[in-house]
């Protein structure tokens, strides 16, 4: 029996256990998507009072009058540490915090600010959602003012956008990102994104990096640390399957749209499995550049090299101690 195995056969929960956190994840989505269905039912039932007394309000008010996901976000920090289904399903995944030391006194610095790279996205990235909730656990400084950056189609589907804003989420754009820089806060990038979704691989470290720069480009041009970060547990999350890969990987190229083919505990698309799910946070990293803020391609390249085997590193530091031993970390 491999370490990996080891690990995944002493973190099984009990059936009661397990049945609470199946109703408890499927709980969230069905929140989400009932919602949504029910508007669209009444929509195309009640069009008239539907559509103007319930969508052209919502999407008037989304589209028009509140864009905070183009701003700050709206973080709701009770409702991000302390709601209920929350506190069951960061229990079932055992999440923990792990931050390096040079990262925590600088952390304590004053205006201290940090772009967190995380790797990988998995086939569906729980962690992060519930993750934001004990940020302030290893962050007590700066945790109030990290913000995640986030798909824009998200902050168009009710209950979906509530969910991402009040969980520290702010659209994935490059203006908002560097805005939102700009006013001192720190972000939480997942470069892969769905080009690394759809390359899970169940119980294999697979991340998308040797092509993805933008992030640290960023961080470059803006002068702020670049933190490599590493979910251990997110790869084993759910089973996949490459059926039909071909056609999803042109669907996802073409239309950025990720259709994965997995399933978590007792065959559930919403429900991973039991997976204890440890977050590792590196060392700062600052670039060397000849003009300040205005990488050339060539510093570029040198800064993602630096950052590739910083994350190499960082994943061959903990593989062992957290029961990966029998993995290595995989670049595409």
């Amino acid at each position: 029996m491999t370490k990996t195995q080891k690990k995944q056969d002493d973190g099984q929960h009990n059936f009661a256990k397990k049945l609470l956190n199946y109703v408890a994840f499927t709980g969230v989505y069905w929140i989400a998507i009932g919602t949504n269905l029910l508007m669209l039912v009444g929509l195309f039932s009640y069009p008239s009072k539907v559509g103007l007394f319930c969508v052209l309000p919502y999407y008037t008010f989304t589209l028009l009058l509140s864009r905070s996901e183009m701003e700050e976000g709206s973080r709701w920090r009770r409702f991000s540490e302390e709601f209920f289904l929350f506190q069951v399903m960061r229990k079932y995944l055992r999440i923990r915090l792990i931050c390096s030391k040079n990262l925590k006194q600088a952390e304590m610095t004053e205006n201290a600010q940090f772009i967190f790279a995380m790797f990988p996205h998995g086939t569906a990235s729980d962690y992060r959602i519930l993750m934001d909730g004990i940020l302030h656990t290893v962050f007590p400084k700066t945790g109030k003012k990290i913000r995640a950056l986030a798909a824009s189609v998200l902050f168009r589907i009710p209950v979906v956008r509530e969910m991402a804003l009040w969980t520290g989420c702010v659209d994935a754009s490059r203006k908002v990102a560097e805005n939102i820089l700009k006013k001192g806060y720190s972000i939480i990038v997942l470069p892969g994104g769905e080009a690394e979704q759809i390359r899970t691989v169940y119980q294999r470290e697979r991340i998308y990096l040797k092509k993805r720069k933008g992030f640290v480009k960023l961080a470059m041009r803006k002068g702020v640390p670049l933190v490599p970060s590493y979910v251990f547990g997110a790869s084993d999350y759910y089973f996949t399957s490459k059926a039909f890969f071909a056609p999803r990987l042109w669907l996802q190229k073409k239309l950025g749209v990720c259709i994965p083919l997995a399933a978590g505990l007792w065959g559930s698309i919403f429900v991973p499995l039991p997976v204890k799910t440890t977050i590792v946070f590196g060392e700062p990293l600052t670039f060397k550049m000849k003009e300040e803020g205005a990488p050339t391609n060539e510093e570029l390249d040198v800064a993602h090299e630096e950052f590739c085997k910083a994350l190499r590193q960082l994943f061959d530091t903990h593989k062992n101690g957290l029961g990966y031993g029998d993995r290595e970390l995989e670049l595409i």
